[in-house]
């Protein structure tokens, strides 16, 4: 009798073990991936006061508002395609992708008169939003020969007005705060439109998203109040 409960007690010791040995790795895994987490913010706080100046800003990117980035991003997989032009003749055509899940990777080309220039971006949802905190994100808004914008960004939604806010702060062409906010209507006899305003660190902008049908959006806008763009994004 004495045996049987002793085994007893040494299988309860044994179970108790096991237990706070896999509790314990959980939470080294969970210090692990917070510590990247604040590395990857420390370098990019870094980028944000080294980030050179350059005409590198988005036009009505996948998960822009009209040249400001969000907090969000394309799910893995997601995709859109834009091609916008301006009022002097500029365009810019830009193709966003989800490439895995929290990471969103794009390529632009922007068109002139006498130029063209090919660039690239990334974005990395660091901190996923929740329905009470606001998520974060960071990355770099187009890398291209002299291009380079980091910048990080928060966002959430005040939920009594379903207005959308996102606040940032950036280098180069981003460089100084920015922030801008974002309203969808959507009327039964109208499409959808979602109203966007943005200060993005050197100027204020106005646009509009229409839904002309599923994965298609037109969009118009106007940059610095002073000129216009207008153009098309197509998603799936």
């Amino acid at each position: 009798m004495l045996f049987r409960q002793e085994k007893a007690i040494e299988r309860i010791r044994s179970s108790i073990y096991i237990f706070n040995r896999k509790s314990d790795q959980r939470s080294l895994k969970t210090m692990k991936r917070k510590n990247v987490n604040y590395l990857l913010l420390a370098v990019f706080v870094l980028l944000l006061a080294t980030g050179s100046g350059a005409e590198a800003k988005g036009i009505f990117g996948g998960t822009d508002l009209i040249n400001t980035p969000t907090n969000r991003a394309l799910a893995q997989g997601g995709y859109t395609l834009g091609a916008h032009i301006d009022e002097h003749g500029h365009g810019r055509i830009q193709l966003d992708f989800g490439l895995v899940p929290e990471f969103e990777l794009g390529a632009a080309l922007d068109l002139g008169k006498d130029y063209h220039d090919l660039s690239a971006r990334f974005k990395y949802r660091l901190i996923p939003e929740t329905k009470d905190n606001f998520g974060l994100a960071l990355g770099i808004q187009d890398i291209g020969k002299e291009h380079f914008s980091p910048y990080v960004v928060i966002g959430h939604v005040l939920s009594p007005y379903n207005l959308r806010w996102n606040f940032g702060l950036g280098g180069g062409q981003l460089g100084g705060i920015f922030f801008g906010m974002s309203k969808v209507l959507n009327p039964s006899e109208f499409p959808q439109v979602t109203l966007t305003g943005e200060y993005d660190a050197s100027g204020l902008n106005l646009g509009a998203k229409i839904n002309l049908n599923k994965g298609l959006l037109l969009n118009v806008g106007v940059l610095d109040m002073d000129h216009f763009v207008v153009g098309l994004t197509l998603s799936n």
